[in-house]
This record gives C-alpha cells, sequence and structure tokens, in this order.
C-alpha cells in the first residue's frame, strides 16, 4: 500500500513539474517587448467629499494622475475644529512629496465635542 502511495505522490510531482505554455487569442504569449502591448499607468482624475455634520464627518479627497506625474489633497476636520490639509505630489524623479497645513481651530460650529462625560 505505501509503495501505491509513494508512486502516486511521484506521478504528481512528475505532472506538477511539466511546463506547459499558455496560449491566449490563439497565440503563445510572449514578453510585453515582443508582443507590443503597453502596460503603462493609464492617466485619471477622481475626487469625494463627506460633510456630515451630526457625526462630524467631515473631509475630502481629490487625485490626478499626468503620465508618471501623481498629483493630489485630502482634508480632514481634527477633533479641535481644525481642518487640516495634506497637498502631495508624487513622480519618478522627486518620489512622493507632502505639504500639510492646518486651518486655525477657531472653526467651532464642527468642533467635536469632548468625552469628559464618558469618563468612567
Amino acid at each position: 500500500m505505501k509503495t501505491c502511495q509513494f508512486i502516486a505522490a511521484l506521478s504528481m510531482v512528475a505532472v506538477c513539474a511539466v511546463a506547459v505554455p499558455i496560449f491566449v487569442d490563439g497565440g503563445q504569449r510572449g514578453n510585453i517587448a515582443e508582443s507590443g502591448e503597453s502596460y503603462a499607468p493609464k492617466d485619471y482624475k477622481f475626487d469625494y467629499a463627506v460633510h456630515d455634520p451630526d457625526t462630524y464627518d467631515v473631509k475630502s479627497q481629490w487625485e490626478s494622475r499626468d503620465g508618471n506625474v501623481v498629483k493630489g489633497a485630502y482634508s480632514v476636520l481634527d477633533p479641535d475644529g481644525a481642518m487640516r490639509l495634506v497637498e502631495y505630489t508624487a513622480d519618478p524623479e522627486t518620489g512622493f512629496n507632502a505639504v500639510v497645513s492646518r486651518s486655525d481651530s477657531g472653526n467651532t460650529a464642527y468642533r467635536k465635542p469632548s468625552n469628559d462625560a464618558f469618563d468612567f
């Protein structure tokens, strides 16, 4: 019985080890340079925003890509009522760069209430 199990396991290894060429659209899949296909990143633009004063969830983001350059920004309401803004760029030459700024925390309309009532 052990001999049969050994032969079966050896057969499975042999079958898995055989390299089978993959054919796509009637031809063997080749290297990207040979096929002429381009997998370069596509340009895009997007943005979104959330503004829910009941939950103090106030934030937004936008981003775009043009070739190898990505630019964008996002903002979020901090618990003290200040708005944090992060503006960024990324490209192959300079890498990722971000500038962070905060607005005046005098935005009392959206200041998150303290949790003093929940101190146990």
